[in-house]
C-alpha cells in the first residue's frame, strides 16, 4: 500500500514565514500590475493605427486582439512547422499551447518589450559586468558564446540525453550528428568523391582561463570529442582536428577574436594553410590544374564583434570599442575582381560563418561608408575569406557553398541540389564548420539553431555541366498563394543580423507556364529580417494570396551565403521573391 506523497511545506514546517496583505492591498498590487502588462501595447498600438508613420507599421500586431483570436494564421504556421520537425504530431488543427506559445514569442518581439530589455542588459552589463542567455562575459574584456560553452560541458555527440517529463513532447526529433555525416561520406563515396572534414575549435577550448578557475596546458575538450573523431576515422572519414594548433597559436598572438565568436585573420589564414597542405598530398591533385593567379591587398576594417550585438545594450559604443583586423583581400592579378567561386573546380568547400567572417559583410568587417542604392541591395563581398584564401594556396579555384548559421546541413543540402553529372565530377568535399556543432546535444543543439538532417542528392542529369541553372535574370510577376513556410527564429537572439527563410507557394497553370516548371508548386527563398528587424516579406501568412516579383535563386550570388531558415527541404529549382504584394 502506497503511502501519500507528503507535502514537505505542510508536514515539516519549510518555509514557515507567512505574508499577509489586505483585500485593499491585494486589489491595489492587482491593478497596477494589469496596468503595467496593458497600457504600453494599448498606447503603442492606437498611435500605430491613427497615424502609421508607414504601412508596415500599420499592420503590427495587436496583443490585445490576438490574445483571443485562436486559431490564428500565426499558431498555425507553428504547429506546421512542429509537424514538419516531429513526425509523432497527429493534430491537425493548433492547440491552447501552440497559440500561447506563438502569441508569446510575438510579445517578445514587440517595440516596448525591447526597449525595457535593452535598458535592463544596459545596466547588468555596465554596473555587474553581467551577460545574458547569449553572450558570458569573461575576464580581460573575452567575450564568449553560451552555446561554445554548452558544447564542452553537455552530454555531448555519443551520450542520449535522459528522457524527461520536462521535456517538450512537441519538440523536433534530434538526430545526433555521427550517423548523418557517415551517410554523407557514404553518399559522396558512392560518387567517388573523398570527404575532409574540418571541425574548427571555438574560442572557449582555447581561451579557457578567462571564463574558469586553474590552469591549463592543453585545450579544453568535451569528454567525447577525441572519441567521435575516432569513431568517423574508423568510417574513412579523414578528420582534421585543429585545436592543437590553435593552441599553439596562442603565443603569437590573439587566435579568436575579444568580441567575437570567429577567429582573426591571422588565425584563419594559418588553418587554410594546414588544409592546403592536406589536399596538396593526395595523389589525383597534381593533375588538377593549378592555373589560379592571384594577389594580395591589405584592407583594413574594424567590427564591434556578433557577441557585442547578442548582448543587445543600448549604447554598446560606450561599453565596448571596434575591434580592428587587417585583411588581405585575395584578387586577381589585375587586383581588380576579387577571386569568386567556380562552379567548375573540383575541389568542393562547405562552410558557415567561420568560412565568411571575412567575406560576408552583412556578419563583419563590411565597409562603413558604403551606402544602398535601394533597400533590395546589398553590399559587395569582401573577398578576404578562408576561401579566397585556401584557393590562393591551392592556386586554383574552388566551388563553394556556404551558410551563416547552416553548416551542419543547409550547405550540403545546397551542394546535393546540383545535377547528378556535376556532382560526379568532383574529387573531395572539404567540410569546415564550427566544432560546437558537432557537439551540441538535444537540448542546447536546436537551441542555437543547430540541424542535423540526412540529404537527398538530385538525380538530374545537366545539358551543359556546371553551368548555373540560371533560366533568366529578368524578374517575373505572378500570383500566387502560400501553402507553408519555415519560421523564423528571434532575430534578436541569433548571431546574424540577415536571415531568409523558405517558403511554397503554388501557382495557377497559366503562371506555372510562365515560369516554365512542371507542377503547381514554387519554391522560393523570401527576406526574413535585416539588421534584426522583421521585414514586410517576413510576415507573410499560409493560406493568403500574394503577386510576386521573382527572379532566379541562383542569379542572387550576394545572398548565397546569407542565414537560411529552412526546414522544408525542397530537391528543386529555388526562386528568390523581391516583392510580395498581398491581394485582398
Amino acid at each position: 500500500m502506497s503511502e501519500k506523497m507528503k507535502n514537505p511545506y505542510e508536514e515539516w514546517g519549510a518555509h514557515p514565514e507567512e505574508v499577509h496583505v489586505g483585500k485593499r492591498a491585494a486589489w491595489i498590487f492587482s491593478v497596477f500590475f494589469i496596468l503595467i502588462i496593458v497600457l504600453p501595447p494599448t498606447f503603442r498600438n492606437l498611435h500605430n493605427t491613427i497615424c502609421p508613420r508607414n504601412s508596415e507599421e500599420k499592420e503590427k500586431w495587436a496583443p490585445l486582439v490576438e490574445f483571443f483570436h485562436h486559431p490564428n494564421p500565426k499558431s498555425i504556421a507553428a504547429l506546421a512547422t512542429k509537424k514538419r520537425n516531429n513526425a509523432n504530431i497527429e493534430r491537425t488543427q493548433p492547440n491552447l499551447q501552440d497559440h500561447l506559445r506563438s502569441f508569446e514569442v510575438e510579445l517578445e518581439d514587440a517595440p516596448y518589450a525591447e526597449t525595457i530589455r535593452r535598458w535592463m542588459q544596459d545596466k547588468l552589463t555596465r554596473l555587474l559586468n553581467e551577460g545574458n542567455s547569449k553572450t558570458v562575459i569573461g575576464r580581460e574584456g573575452r567575450l564568449y558564446y553560451q552555446a561554445a560553452i554548452d558544447s564542452l560541458i553537455g552530454y555531448g555527440p555519443l551520450q542520449a540525453e535522459p528522457d524527461s517529463v520536462m521535456k517538450n513532447p512537441d519538440r523536433a526529433i534530434w538526430t545526433p550528428p555521427l550517423k548523418v555525416i557517415e551517410n554523407f561520406a557514404a553518399q559522396l563515396k558512392k560518387r567517388d568523391i573523398e570527404l575532409l572534414l574540418v571541425p574548427v575549435p571555438v574560442k572557449p577550448m582555447i581561451y579557457p582561463e578567462n571564463i574558469g578557475h586553474g590552469q591549463w596546458t592543453t585545450p579544453v575538450l568535451h569528454r567525447d570529442q577525441q572519441a567521435l573523431y575516432d569513431r568517423l576515422r574508423k568510417s574513412g572519414i579523414e578528420v582534421m582536428d585543429l585545436s592543437q594548433l590553435f593552441w599553439s597559436l596562442k603565443s603569437d598572438g590573439e587566435v579568436f577574436l575579444k568580441q567575437d565568436t570567429h577567429w582573426t585573420q591571422s588565425t584563419m589564414q594559418r588553418a587554410a594553410a594546414e588544409v592546403a597542405a592536406k589536399i596538396k598530398s593526395k595523389s589525383w591533385f597534381a593533375a588538377v590544374q593549378g592555373d589560379l593567379e592571384s594577389s594580395q591587398q591589405k584592407l583594413i576594417r574594424t567590427h564591434q564583434g556578433d557577441l557585442v550585438g547578442m548582448l543587445k545594450l543600448f549604447h554598446p559604443e560606450e561599453i565596448y570599442q571596434a575591434e580592428t583586423q587587417t585583411l588581405s583581400v585575395i584578387k586577381d592579378t589585375s587586383g581588380s575582381k576579387a577571386v569568386n567561386n567556380d562552379a567548375r573546380s573540383p575541389i568542393v568547400l562547405l562552410g558557415d560563418s567561420f568560412v565568411n567572417i571575412y567575406d560576408d559583410p552583412s556578419i563583419g568587417f563590411g565597409d562603413s561608408s558604403w551606402k544602398a542604392k535601394d533597400k533590395n541591395d546589398s553590399e559587395p563581398l569582401i573577398g578576404a575569406g578562408f576561401a579566397q584564401h585556401l584557393a590562393a594556396q591551392l592556386e586554383t579555384p574552388l566551388n563553394t557553398y556556404t551558410s551563416n548559421g547552416g553548416g551542419a546541413t543547409q550547405v550540403r543540402k545546397d551542394f546535393a541540389q546540383r545535377p547528378d553529372n556535376e556532382v560526379r565530377a568532383k574529387k573531395l568535399v572539404v567540410w569546415v564548420l564550427a566544432s560546437r556543432d558537432l557537439l551540441l546535444s538535444e537540448t542546447p543543439g536546436p537551441r542555437a539553431g543547430v540541424i542535423w538532417r540526412d540529404v537527398e542528392f538530385s538525380k538530374r542529369i545537366s545539358k551543359t555541366a556546371n553551368q548555373p541553372a540560371v533560366k533568366t535574370t529578368k524578374p517575373m510577376v505572378i500570383e500566387a498563394t502560400l501553402k507553408e513556410r519555415t519560421a523564423l527564429q528571434d532575430p534578436k537572439s541569433t548571431p546574424y543580423k540577415e536571415a531568409i527563410y523558405s517558403a511554397i507557394f503554388t501557382v495557377d497553370e497559366k503562371a506555372a507556364a510562365k515560369l516554365k516548371i512542371e507542377g503547381n508548386e514554387v519554391p522560393a527563398y523570401l527576406w526574413g529580417f535585416r539588421k534584426r528587424t522583421v521585414v514586410a516579406s517576413g510576415r507573410l501568412e499560409a493560406g493568403k494570396k500574394y503577386r510576386l516579383t521573382l527572379v532566379p535563386w541562383s542569379s542572387k550570388t550576394k545572398l548565397q551565403s546569407v542565414q537560411k531558415m529552412d526546414d522544408l527541404f525542397v530537391l528543386s529549382d529555388w526562386w528568390f521573391v523581391e516583392k510580395a504584394e498581398a491581394i485582398e
